[in-house]
């Protein structure tokens, strides 16, 4: 029995976000428990990194301190301080395909993110990855029990109560319940939306291979984007009428120790429900319905069970209470596109883990402290929801799919700016109050038509393809629709052709970069200069 052992936070899962969370209270002497259902090293999906992900995990090292989450936000940290079984991720490609066709290279994006020497993005293998986190939190005094089933739970004035499977009890001061869909708080307060008022409808078949082959090696001579990185150096997604299949290698860099590559199918169930097909045989019918994806999976071979899901998406009528939290997939969940999982989670961890210090500090734990955070949390997966929707309506034409990228592309790189300028001008000032900053931004999502130019292009788009969902607009008029509105928005920096719709990639070479700060610092709007760009770009070496 462990009924005398009392913590500060308990915290149920050990996932990225749990352990993560784990280490920064760890860190700041508060004792700290972590419970977990499985065992650790095990599989977890969840990654890909984003610019704005990795940028979160720096701020997230800065303002607390925790310099394990910080060798996270490089690959060469990453093989120095983890493990060398992670791969690089340079680019985020979109090849999109038509049935028993050779992929049309005039059908395709290739998207480059830029090198600065703050971070970089990589392809995180999670059994490693999340292994590390946990190790810190236990280095910095977290206590950890995994195969633990909590079959009770009570929250009340007095704090929290967990009695688990095998009888065990522990009491705590604040619960955090990062255990995913099967929650224990949302079961314990009725939390979950039955039905989720969530839009998207899809589901998903996935695992782990060994084999796969490059996909730049297939290319005929001109067919090549010519960029500074190619389609295997990087996340590709091969898109098409009601589907997408995530390709995620972790041998893609020279000095990985790892063979393995992450591959998922994802197919909206309104146009593809379930056939009621083992997974890997419904798989590999969609891969041999496209001949330049099935030539990826020639000889390849699965190292791991075959995942199935159902519908993925789910969500909660609220995120907290008195005495407790619901993170990350805890709360909800939408969809793998675009990777805005983990940049939601460590988000949301910013936002939460300097009320909870201060909660555990005043022994206040009243809901009002974490109304930030849970209003951010809800914001944030209705974005997401509201941006994947989009993308399953436009998958059926190339037209669509082309113009609304390039929407939620402008949407990416202005939220990449605004935590970029912050990080570097701390960097110039070493000020953490510059982290304040990002709780006093404006809800994402939230802005009322006419305050915010690509809140409006992002209205726009979603109007135009709702409108061609109903049979009310042509392919053709609403892509040129859409590619008009980017055309004319002043907002635009000037990278990328964004109203051509044969300006198909974009490779954010240096030079592009420091045109966009430029541009930021003199010609944009002003509500870009004063969002955005507010640091002295020579902190990197940069110039203006």
């Amino acid at each position: 029995m462990h009924e005398n052992e009392r913590f500060d936070v308990a915290i149920l899962g050990a996932g990225i976000g749990g352990t993560m969370l784990a280490a920064i209270l760890a860190r700041q002497g508060k004792r700290v428990l972590v419970l977990e259902k499985g065992s650790h090293p095990r599989f977890a999906v969840g990654e890909a990194l984003l610019p704005q992900s990795t940028l979160w995990m720096w701020i997230l090292a800065h303002r607390f301190d925790v310099p394990e989450i910080q060798h996270l936000t490089r690959l060469d940290s990453i093989y120095e301080h983890v493990a060398p079984t992670c791969g690089i991720k340079r680019a985020l490609g979109f090849l999109y395909h038509e049935d028993g066709k050779r992929q049309d290279p005039l059908k395709s994006n290739l998207l480059i993110a830029p090198s600065t020497p703050l971070t970089s993005e990589s392809h995180l293998f999670r059994q490693d990855v999340d292994l590390y986190l946990l190790n810190a939190a236990i280095r910095y005094g977290a206590v950890y029990r995994d195969r633990v089933d909590v079959h009770e739970l009570e929250v009340d004035d007095a704090g929290v109560r967990l009695r688990t499977d095998a009888g065990d009890e522990y009491s705590a001061r604040f619960l955090v319940d990062g255990a995913g869909y099967r929650s224990p708080l949302a079961e314990r307060f009725g939390l979950r939306e039955k039905p989720t008022p969530l839009e998207t409808q899809s589901r998903s078949i996935f695992t782990h291979m060994t084999g796969i082959k490059c996909y730049d090696d297939f290319l005929l001579p001109g067919e090549s984007p010519g960029l500074s990185a190619g389609w295997s150096e990087g996340t590709l997604h091969h898109v098409f009428e009601g589907g997408w299949f995530w390709m995620i290698p972790f041998n893609n860099v020279p000095g990985s120790q790892n063979p393995l590559c992450s591959v998922g199918l994802t197919l909206n169930i309104k146009r593809h429900p379930d056939t009621g097909l083992p997974a890997e045989e419904e798989f590999f019918r969609f891969v041999n319905r496209y001949p330049s994806i099935a030539q990826q999976f020639e000889g390849a071979t699965a190292v791991r069970d075959w995942v199935k899901t159902g519908r993925l998406q789910y969500s909660a009528t609220g995120g907290a209470g008195d005495r407790y939290f619901l993170m990350a997939h805890a709360h909800g969940f939408i969809d793998a596109l675009y990777s805005r999982g983990m940049i939601t989670t460590f988000e949301v961890l910013s936002a939460l883990a300097g009320p909870l210090l201060a909660a555990l500090d005043e022994d206040d734990f009243s809901r009002d402290r974490f109304a930030y955070a849970e209003r951010l949390q809800h914001a944030m997966l209705r974005q997401s929801d509201r941006v994947v929707n989009n993308s399953y309506r436009a998958f059926p034409s190339f037209p669509l799919w082309n113009a609304w990228l390039r929407v939620w592309l402008i949407a990416e790189i202005f939220g990449d700016l605004r935590l970029f300028s912050i990080c570097v001008k701390y960097l110039e000032t070493q000020d953490k109050s510059l982290f304040d900053r990002l709780e006093a931004d404006p809800l994402i999502g939230c802005s009322a038509p006419g305050e915010d130019e690509v809140t409006d292009l992002v209205n726009h788009a979603e109007e135009v393809l709702a409108r061609y969902e109903r049979g009310e607009l042509d392919e053709e008029a609403g892509a040129a629709s859409i590619l008009a509105s980017l055309d004319r928005a002043a907002c635009m920096p000037p990278v990328h052709g964004w109203g051509d719709p044969q300006d198909l990639h974009l490779d954010y070479i240096p030079e592009k970069l420091a045109r966009t700060i430029g541009w930021g610092l003199t010609a944009a709007p002003q509500r870009i200069r004063d969002r955005f760009f507010i640091f002295n770009p020579a902190v990197l070496g940069m110039g203006a």
